[in-house]
């Protein structure tokens, strides 16, 4: 059961490190105010609102599995760290990759 528990526990963390990028930069358009440019569906004041409550969403259900997942693979053994940390890394490029970000240019500075 912990081993199925565990199973369900990386899947999430991989599913929600992957949707990640685009997650926060909407956030951040939200916060901004620069939703309004990009999409008239809501107004400044209400976009600040929704950007804060996703940003707490985003808190919640993100980085504490993460942190904790990232936590655990520790205790078990440091190598599993590294192997989540740089699968997180890859699942993110990818990510940035599919929306047709320029992966290289944020690499490099």
């Amino acid at each position: 059961m912990k081993r199925l528990i565990n199973i369900i526990w990386g899947v999430w963390c991989a599913f929600t490190t992957f949707l990640s990028p685009v997650w926060l930069t909407m956030i951040y358009l939200n916060i901004t105010g620069m939703i309004y440019k990009y999409d008239y569906s809501m107004d400044e004041g209400t976009a600040i609102i929704m950007g804060i409550f996703l940003l707490a969403l985003w808190l919640f259900s993100v980085l504490v599995p993460i942190i904790g997942f990232l936590r655990y693979a520790y205790m078990l053994n440091k190598k599993y760290l590294l192997v989540c940390v740089f699968s997180m890394f890859v699942l993110m490029m990818v990510c940035m990759a599919i929306c047709g970000w320029d992966v290289v240019h944020f690499l490099v500075s």
